[in-house]
């Protein structure tokens, strides 16, 4: 095929030579034939209960009588449905880990902006009082100039005061240069602080809950051709909880895990009713061990909170 119309190994078609790629979360999403939802690309998970598998992600904030209302319990009620009918105990428990390590990702990455941005405040205010300063100094500097030229320049011991006060000047004008030398230091350091923290952003900044309904598209390994693709559990739910970071919010992720649990309860033994807690405990600690072993450069965001 031409540049043109090449496809890569994904599936997406590129553009003309030069055109802009899609970005790290959009490459999930495209809109549906209709227009009317964002709707995922097939992401592959071995042993999926079903072929194919569409789950509607439902806004929690929707219009009813002319107003925006809350509606996260229905919300998550809806999408724990869906999970509960197409995931078993150890896709939900892997799903659990998986989203919790993005979420702790993205809140570390929140962080690191709050503190970057407080130290870009810093050097602003620095530079303004920079700047008056060296309004200041010049008005001294040439007020210096002007007296030296003036008709009382001659008068004895003048002079003598006036090399004085150009000494103290110099010293004024040295430090004034050492600080901005200082600042344009600082300033080029955090310019390359910003620009490694959005090239390793965990997200596109998601600020607003979900607006419209998405729906994401898993599909189980079919086994088909010679070299069948395999997945494991991990992969497969990082995966689908990574596709996740383009529509929802951290309100959104954080029903998503409520969903997730409520349906790792619900598949509970009923010998294990009094011990629930220890029982969902039992099943994240050994989702988290896969989870790291598969992930290795996670592992620090890979640690159980008993209740999440």
């Amino acid at each position: 095929m031409d540049k043109k119309g090449a496809c890569d190994q994904d599936g997406w078609v590129r553009g003309s030579e030069g055109a802009v790629p899609p970005g790290r979360y959009d490459r999930y999403w495209d809109l549906s034939t209709s227009g009317v939802h964002q709707i995922s690309r097939p992401i592959v998970i071995d042993g999926l209960q079903r072929p194919r598998v569409v789950i509607d992600l439902a806004p929690r904030v929707r219009w009813a009588e002319n107003e925006l209302i809350d509606d996260s319990y229905n919300a998550v009620e809806h999408t724990a449905e869906q999970l509960y009918a197409n995931f078993n105990l150890p896709q939900l428990a892997m799903a659990t880990v998986a989203l919790r390590v993005h979420m702790r990702m993205s809140k570390e990455h929140l962080q690191k902006k709050k503190n970057l941005q407080e130290r870009w405040t810093e050097l602003a205010r620095r530079m303004k009082r920079a700047r008056v300063e060296d309004e200041r100094l010049r008005f001294d500097e040439d007020r210096l100039a002007d007296k030296r030229v003036a008709p009382t320049a001659g008068m004895e011991g003048l002079e003598e005061l006036f090399a004085l006060e150009a000494e103290e000047l110099v010293t004024r004008r040295q430090a004034s240069e050492q600080q901005k030398a200082e600042m344009r230091r600082i300033w080029t350091e955090l310019e390359g602080e910003d620009d490694a923290l959005m090239k390793n952003a965990p997200t596109f900044e998601q600020s607003q809950d979900l607006q419209d309904p998405y729906r994401l598209t898993l599909v189980a390994n079919q086994g088909a051709g010679p070299r069948p693709r395999q997945r494991s559990l991990a992969s497969a739910m990082h995966t689908f909880v990574e596709a996740l970071q383009k529509p929802l919010s951290r309100t959104d992720q954080m029903l998503l895990e409520i969903a997730l649990r409520r349906c790792m309860r619900a598949l509970a033994p009923d010998e294990e009713e009094r011990r629930l807690d220890q029982w969902e405990k039992r099943h994240i600690l050994d989702a988290e061990e896969k989870y790291a072993l598969e992930f290795p450069h996670l592992t620090a965001y890979v640690r159980s909170s008993g209740g999440g």
